[in-house]
């Protein structure tokens, strides 16, 4: 009964989001290959669907989105290294100082194609890991195992070593990150709703004990029979990786990255972001490079 109660939550969240966002033009959703954004996207077939991408097996989503995006206005948005050049700017612009990623760019180029289609407002899956206990982080809090890849994680230094200090610290930093999706959709005109986030489904949530709130458990049981199963039961979900480091190594993004901070990422480290934050460093390139 818990499941059906959530899932019916949740799909009158979508609803309503639908209803209020078509009030101000044409509504998409940003579809990955995971569980999340596939929920949004089940409960609205009538929305058009976006899914940036990057080659490379371990970087592309689309064979996932796939399910969930055939037969439908599903549109696929490559994310070049060109791209990152093109955009690092406006991006950094936009960003003012806000905590991220370097996700943001590719978030960057979707909204940018999505607002060339149209797109007043994006749905989007953001809140799922949050609410539900997606990052490897809250796993290993937990005491339970990891995603796929992540064998020889350790937690960040001064992460909570409880499942409800990792939920918790997650759910602060979630304000972060919405703001960063308000920002580089607002900055194409795109206004960003989450779904999940609805205030009648995080009641609910928050209402079920913490063991129940880790591993994506309470979301793959609601929508079962609904997202297919395989998304339901993937077990290598990483989010959306980005192969910038490995771009790095390379013109066009080597050369506009040397330039700027006199030095390029350790192919070694792909999961180091020291370069991304002297790249965000608004102090001018020769005083970085110096």
């Amino acid at each position: 009964r818990r499941g059906i109660e959530l899932r019916e939550r949740i799909s009158d969240a979508v609803s309503r989001a639908v209803a209020k966002a078509e009030r101000d033009g044409p509504v998409g959703i940003c579809l990955s290959g995971g569980i999340d954004s596939s929920t949004v996207a089940a409960f609205a077939p009538e929305l058009p669907l976006f899914t940036g991408y990057y080659q490379g097996e371990l970087f592309d989503e689309r064979p996932w989105a796939r399910l969930v995006g055939e037969g439908r206005d599903w549109r696929t948005i490559e994310i070049r290294p060109a791209d990152f050049v093109r955009v690092f700017d406006a991006v950094r612009e936009v960003l003012g100082g806000l905590e991220c990623g370097p996700g943001a760019v590719g978030q960057y180029v979707v909204a940018e194609v999505a607002a060339e289609a149209g797109i007043r407002t994006l749905l989007t899956g953001e809140g799922g890991d949050e609410l539900f206990g997606g990052y490897a982080r809250q796993h290993l809090a937990a005491g339970i195992p990891p995603p796929d890849g992540y064998d020889d994680y350790k937690l960040p230094e001064g992460y909570p070593e409880t499942l409800r200090g990792a939920l918790e610290l997650e759910w602060d930093a979630l304000r972060t990150l919405c703001a960063v999706d308000e920002a580089i959709a607002g900055a194409h005109g795109i206004r960003v709703v989450p779904p999940i986030l609805d205030p009648w489904v995080v009641a609910h949530v928050f209402q079920q004990p913490s063991g129940h709130r880790i591993g994506k458990g309470l979301l793959k049981a609601a929508m079962r029979g609904v997202v297919p199963d395989a998304i339901l039961d993937r077990i290598d979900k990483r989010g959306f990786p980005a192969p910038f480091v490995a771009w790095a190594q390379d013109d066009p993004v080597r050369g506009f990255v040397e330039a700027r901070i006199g030095y390029v990422p350790d192919a070694e480290k792909p999961w180091d972001r020291g370069w991304w934050l002297d790249l965000l460093d608004p102090e001018p390139a020769e005083t970085l490079a110096a």
